[in-house]
């Protein structure tokens, strides 16, 4: 009896690959050669599934986004406004090596689609993506009178974007900066910062 082959899982496997590839040795060792090593599989394998490098660069480009958006529609399912907020955050902060490897992985692939249109382009449309995330919640926060008078929205949803991308930044580049307690306390004052004071009692 033939072998059933499960196609998505080993497409899955080939992209995977391609992940652990960019976190030990950087992105210029990307090589189908190195792809088919890294993955087990004979480069017509992989051939079959990606046709280029290109195309594994793409599907990899996307498995690390919708990976992270999967994780944050978990995270916020139940709740709104700012803890909504800080559980999205708490998903992209790069916590422990796997949060570190995760980020490396993001920094090579900004350095990619700074050069690449094609992956500029997918780039762009998660991060707007992930932009009207911030922008739900942060009116939801309004709504709800947990934000302070102060905040405006749009500003806030620019503070909290560049606030995500530099955290990532840290991680690879000034670890020492970036321990999961320094994430947290970095984490709770932005938080902090937008949120309405709780009336005194009378």
């Amino acid at each position: 009896m033939p072998k059933i082959v499960d196609h998505d899982e080993r497409r899955a496997h080939i992209v995977e690959a391609v992940t652990q590839i960019i976190i030990r040795d950087g992105f210029d060792r990307v090589t189908m050669r190195e792809i088919a090593a890294e993955a087990g599989y004979a480069h017509g394998a992989i051939a079959r599934y990606f046709p280029d490098k290109q195309a594994l660069l793409t599907a990899a480009f996307l498995q690390v986004f919708n990976s992270s958006h999967d994780r944050t529609l978990q995270e916020i399912e139940g709740v709104r406004g700012l803890d909504a907020l800080r559980r999205m955050s708490r998903v992209l902060l790069p916590y422990s090596d796997v949060g570190i490897n995760k980020s490396r992985i993001v920094l090579s692939f900004w350095d990619r689609a700074a050069q690449d249109q094609g992956l500029w382009e997918i780039h762009h449309e998660n991060i707007m993506r992930r932009r009207q995330f911030i922008r739900r919640f942060l009116t939801e926060a309004m709504e709800d009178g947990e934000l302070a008078a102060h905040v405006n929205i749009e500003v806030a949803v620019e503070e909290v974007s560049a606030r995500n991308a530099g955290w990532q930044m840290l991680a690879v580049l000034v670890p020492e900066a970036a321990t999961n307690a320094k994430l947290d306390a970095s984490l709770d004052a932005l938080i902090r910062s937008f949120r309405a004071p709780i009336p005194e009692s009378l």
